[in-house]
């Protein structure tokens, strides 16, 4: 079985968005497990629904938090992470459940960012870890999952505690997905303001054509939805 994981708040076209990018998936999860800590919750009727409650006394990155919220309720061997405001191939849940056959966790490297509202874009040069967006793992994987989540929190973030771990094994497994682009980071989407640096307009030294050439070579099948979004033609 596979488990998809969201962990979302307050980011309700974001979220819309990526219900689009799952419907669309040639491989569906068997369990979409969503855990909502916004001030109104979305409440998806559809696939399990896990509340928690913001308190003001959470820290400023939630993440360990719904994670934590999240991982009683996996029921499938396979886990993988789709965050909300991400794009996903069709064909992301599949390329990363093969690779789940023969390794405990695996991964994406080179990452690439988009800022929507500016056009700013960037590759990045990660190739000793993945994004926590990008990785998928195994169940086996769990327990140590489980100790890493409450201290993924800044200055370092959950998936570099988790690779620097896992570079000492051979459970894991990085890949470029540059000859098929099967994930984009997407920043700048109305709602809750994402923590990352790649949320940050002004870091970005490079900037799309006004025909957005750039988000079309990186989403060639769904990048209306996001021109859409920007009132652009086609």
């Amino acid at each position: 079985m596979i488990t998809a994981i969201t962990l979302t708040g307050d980011r309700p076209l974001a979220f819309s968005l990526c219900q689009k990018w799952m419907s669309q998936q040639t491989m569906q999860p068997d369990q979409w497990i969503i855990v909502d800590d916004g001030k109104t919750e979305i409440m998806p009727k559809e696939w399990p629904w896990v509340r928690r409650e913001p308190l003001s006394s959470d820290p400023q990155n939630t993440m360990g938090l719904n994670l934590s919220a999240a991982l009683p309720h996996i029921s499938g061997d396979k886990i993988i992470i789709i965050e909300d405001d991400d794009y996903y191939a069709p064909t992301y849940i599949a390329e990363m459940s093969r690779r789940l056959d023969k390794f405990d966790v695996v991964g994406i490297t080179e990452s690439r960012y988009y800022h929507l509202p500016s056009g700013g874009y960037m590759s990045m040069g990660n190739v000793r870890h993945a994004s926590f967006a990008e990785t998928a793992f195994r169940s086996s994987y769990l327990p140590e999952l489980k100790a890493f989540a409450f201290r993924g929190l800044f200055p370092t973030p959950l998936d570099i505690i988790m690779w620097r771990k896992l570079r000492l094994s051979n459970r894991s497994l990085l890949f470029s997905d540059a000859d098929r682009f099967l994930h984009l980071g997407i920043k700048g989407l109305p709602g809750r303001p994402g923590l990352g640096v790649g949320h940050r307009a002004t870091i970005y030294r490079n900037h799309d054509n006004q025909d957005r050439a750039v988000l079309k070579k990186w989403v060639p099948k769904d990048y209306q939805a996001y021109l859409d979004i920007l009132g652009t033609a086609a």
